[in-house]
């Protein structure tokens, strides 16, 4: 028996309320962090049930992989989401930068770096 089972409508629904939560805040705060913690946790259930998959006797494995294919599910929107979070943050993080006019070495330098992951995806696509 799985500890988290998604083919329950209550852990289902609860995961997808947290998740649209945590997205909300996400974007409200313009930060990635939020995001990445639920991308992170998202892969730790994955991993788990694909342990427990390789312990599990037979009248589980049907479940299992039902919950791994969710938890697959659940890390490429979680993924996605932690991206355009992060476009969220790059964009905010311009705007508040080009007000003060001011820049040091330090933000010379970060603007050499790639700050869009979306972008990079999207023509890589």
């Amino acid at each position: 028996m799985p500890i988290i089972d998604f083919t329950q409508p209550f852990y289902l629904i609860a995961a997808v309320v947290l998740f649209l939560l945590c997205l909300y805040l996400a974007r409200n705060n313009k930060s990635n962090t939020v995001t990445c913690i639920m991308l992170l946790s998202f892969l730790a259930i994955l991993v788990c049930h694909t342990v427990e998959l390789t312990y599990a006797t037979l009248e589980y494995v049907n479940t299992l992989a039902t919950c791994i294919l969710v938890d697959e599910i659940f890390t490429l929107i979680s993924f996605l989401a932690f991206l355009w979070t992060d476009k969220l943050q790059v964009e905010f993080k311009k705007k508040t930068n080009g007000k003060s006019g001011k820049k040091n070495k330090k933000e010379k330098f970060e603007d050499k770096t790639v700050e869009d992951g979306l972008d990079i995806l999207w023509k890589k696509v």
